[in-house]
């Protein structure tokens, strides 16, 4: 890539050309791009986008042993190639730095879509009961039935707002006789049928859990749904049977091998790091990834430390890396336990004065992530609710002013409302935004949102626009499953039109505040770039430049040059990770 400017500022005659390629191949190698390599695999013929400010596109690219050695024109990769290198003409398509999730949950829905019953693609409550009664029929032995992250709240929306959920009584009526254990797609509630509220010892007389809630009906025994609150939360999904090793790696390696179909190459997984750090000793991981371990309020800050350093020592590879701690500051808005500043819907019965829950105390809450910091721990924190967000905020600011400034790269996730005085706060703290563009419509979420906040505000939601501009690094992430559909490029498409993905629903109102939208090469950028800088691995990831990792994908279309509403339809041709094509589309 230095070459031609070389020779445009070179002398016509012998001597400054062998000058100019001494310098040249100095160059070069100062850059690890060793003029005498020869590569692995050529990339020529196509239009790279390297998210590098000072080569912004190239033609080609090369890698050897895992890494770039070359970005640059067609003419020049020549000097790369060799009678072993694999060389693909790309015909004028897309390479882009291999997508990243920033937030995601492995193995997903695959657990439920081999073993369990998976509701996440239904949409009815009849669907649910059939596919419950269908389950029990192809599995008559078992003890326990349960489903990851599946069903929907819209089918139990009552005219004023309230969401009280789906009943036990409505699951007694086909599994009455052993526990049944199914959570909510936003995974932060579960419906439970009779048998499991009996086994879990919770009944009219059980008090509600700090930050959560039992579901109740006017009698006040349970209704059928427990949501949040740490202890009574987990007693109830716990019922439900651990996979057995064999399982969770054939459920890991499925999901693997959907995200590099969608040309994902890196991700910053919640609790998952140690079963992806054991397929990186099998030679199986392809993916890189940061991962993160749960902290929540009834740890003391001493056991949290010790918990996140612990890992960060173990886990520090290439492949998988352990330093941030995951906390969350509330719930979501429909299950009326996110953290608002001002008072929103019917709060599931609680009145029009609920502003929402927490299970933390603020004191406590500061103490943690002082202590984290402190570490050198990143923290990574759930807020959906502006209240939840100026939470956090807070604590970030307050562990600077305790332990002293430096390069924390703490991050909010989600952020789904933020007071708009917050937005310069995170921008001057250096705080982080991790938000999921797939929301960013009238998606399966938004009338409940609206029912519950107003119209007004849950169109305000998602500012993602105000945000960039005021100097906020946002990184994007899917949450999988809770999003069921994780396809980087469906983020992407959203993030730009703010309107639905697919095809079908595109014709209807579900543009979501058009004013909020980014442009496509900075939602590239989020999902490249800044997810690199999230996770820590600038140096070596999110980019395309001589001496990074060669993670990248392969576009059939210019998704820059494309209406934006076919981005979502652009094929994936190839995604490659470590200088290795890990996925060929069809």
């Amino acid at each position: 890539m230095f070459i031609p400017l070389l020779l445009m500022l070179s002398a016509c005659t012998e001597k400054s050309d062998v000058n100019e390629k001494k310098d040249s191949d100095a160059v070069n190698k100062k850059e690890g791009a060793v003029s005498d390599n020869k590569a692995t695999l050529v990339l020529k013929n196509g239009i790279v986008y390297t998210m590098e400010d000072d080569q912004p596109t190239a033609e080609a690219i090369a890698a050897k042993d895992g890494e770039i050695i070359f970005v640059g024109s067609n003419d020049d990769v020549e000097q790369y190639v060799g009678d072993g290198t694999e060389i693909i003409d790309l015909d004028g398509k897309m390479v882009s730095p291999g997508f990243m999730d920033g937030h995601t949950h492995p193995p997903g829905l695959w657990p439920d879509k081999l073993f369990s019953v998976d509701l996440s693609s239904l949409n009815t409550h009849e669907e649910y009961m059939k596919a419950i009664a269908d389950f029990m029929d192809k599995n008559p032995d078992t003890k326990v039935i349960n489903g990851g992250c599946g069903w929907k709240y819209g089918p139990y929306e009552q005219e004023d707002g309230t969401n009280l959920g789906p009943t036990k009584e409505a699951l007694d009526e086909v599994v009455p006789d052993i526990p049944v254990i199914l959570s909510s797609i936003d995974c932060h509630a579960v419906w439970a049928n009779s048998k499991a509220f009996e086994l879990a010892g919770i009944d009219e007389n059980t008090p509600d859990p700090k930050g959560g809630e039992i579901v109740r009906n006017p009698d006040g025994s349970p209704r059928g749904v427990v949501r949040e609150g740490g202890g009574l939360f987990k007693k109830v999904q716990d019922m439900a049977p651990p996979l057995t090793k064999e399982q969770e790696k054939e459920a890991m390696l499925k999901y693997i091998e959907e995200a590099n179909s969608f040309g994902i190459t890196g991700i910053q997984p919640h609790g998952s790091g140690e079963e992806l750090a054991e397929l990186e000793k099998e030679g199986k991981l392809t993916l890189r990834v940061a991962a993160t371990s749960y902290v929540d309020a009834g740890m003391s800050p001493e056991e949290a430390v010790k918990l996140i350093t612990d890992n960060r020592e173990k886990y520090n590879s290439d492949w998988v890396q352990f330093n941030t701690a995951k906390l969350f500051a509330d719930g979501v808005t429909e299950a009326s336990t996110a953290l608002f500043l001002e008072p929103y819907g019917a709060g599931a019965g609680k009145g029009h004065n609920h502003a929402g829950d927490t299970e933390w105390e603020v004191d406590e809450f500061n103490k943690m992530v002082s202590a984290l910091d402190k570490a050198g721990v990143q923290v990574y924190t759930h807020a959906i609710g502006d209240a939840a967000v100026r939470m956090t905020i807070d604590a970030y600011e307050n562990a600077a002013k305790e332990n002293g400034e430096r390069d924390s790269r703490h991050t909010i996730t989600h952020i789904s409302s933020i007071d708009e005085g917050d937005i310069p706060r995170m921008a001057k703290l250096n705080i982080l935004a991790d938000l999921q563009p797939f929301w960013f419509y009238k998606d399966q979420y938004f009338d409940t949102e609206a029912a519950m906040l107003g119209k007004e505000r849950a169109l305000a939601m998602y500012p993602a626009r105000k945000m960039w501009d005021a100097g906020i690094t946002i990184a994007s992430g899917s949450d999988y499953p809770p999003t069921p559909d994780y396809r980087p490029l469906n983020g992407i498409e959203i993030g730009v039109t703010r309107n639905s993905p697919y095809p079908e629903e595109q014709e209807k109102d579900m543009v979501r505040n058009a004013d909020f939208a980014l442009t496509v090469q900075e939602m590239l950028q989020s999902f490249t770039k800044n997810v690199a800088y999230q996770m820590f691995r600038e140096d070596d990831l999110g980019s395309l430049k001589v001496g990074k990792k060669a993670d990248m994908v392969v576009l059939g279309e210019d998704i820059t040059k494309i209406d934006p509403k076919d981005i979502s339809e652009t094929p994936i041709v190839y995604t490659i990770v470590d200088g290795k094509i890990v996925y060929k589309g069809k």
